[in-house]
């Protein structure tokens, strides 16, 4: 080593002991105040663990929520799924009691009487202003031994721009349909037509008769209040 570079290492030399005299007394310092280097190294792997700890808990808790949520719904939908089965079931109950109802009328009415009898009259509201359908069901009740035929007309009476009005089927039938309605059957019929009542007409009474064809048969008449057979 030349005489010339030995100046420049010692005085590199006398910089770093001098930076490193600086560094250990400032270490030397923070010791004599309570730090330690170390001591903070501890803290700091011991406050990483309890975030990463704090962390997984969260974690732990949102899938729990998320667990409890699912089973809410879970059980919800089940509530739901067997509330819908319940109704249902009564649904179809119902429509048996009712068509049992209906059986027994045709077999053994309550009044004992046998022959042609109305089991069911109605008018249903229609989409058509002042529309309605007509629903009738006629029964042989007791003797079914022979088919029955005939016709049935009705008369609705009311009130139009107030006077007293009488009108037939063939004044209200929609579609240009045969205002009397045929039967033809040996236990039960259901029979329709779709009315049309004029603007303003205000019904009052229903009155329906029957016209058996069969020479034996009888007509009958029988009345009706609108408000009783209006759905």
């Amino acid at each position: 080593m030349s005489v010339r570079k030995k100046p420049k290492l010692l005085y590199l030399m006398a910089i770093v002991a001098v930076a490193g005299s600086v560094f250990l007394a400032y270490e030397l310092g923070r010791l004599n105040g309570g730090y330690s280097y170390l001591d903070q190294r501890r803290e700091r792997d011991e406050f990483t663990a309890v975030v990463a700890e704090r962390d997984q808990t969260i974690e732990e808790l949102r899938r729990q929520v998320a667990i409890l949520e699912t089973s809410q719904e879970i059980d919800q939908e089940t509530y739901a799924l067997v509330e819908q089965n319940l109704d249902e079931l009564q649904a179809e109950i119902q429509a048996q009691e009712e068509e049992l109802a209906f059986y027994r009328g045709i077999i053994s009415p309550e009044d004992g009487a046998a022959g042609l009898r109305v089991q069911s009259l109605e008018l249903r509201p229609t989409d058509a202003e002042q529309g309605f359908l007509l629903h009738l069901v006629l029964v042989q009740a007791i003797t079914h031994d022979r088919r029955v035929s005939g016709t049935v007309s009705f008369d609705i009476s009311g009130s139009l721009d107030g006077e007293q009005v009488h009108l037939t089927l063939d004044d209200v039938v929609a579609d240009g349909a045969d205002g009397a309605l045929a039967y033809a059957f040996r236990y039960f019929q259901d029979l329709q037509r779709q009315l049309i009542l004029p603007e303003g007409f205000e019904p009052d009474e229903v009155l329906m008769q029957i016209r058996p064809r069969e020479p034996s048969g009888q007509a009958s008449e029988q009345s009706f209040e609108w408000s009783a057979i209006a759905g």
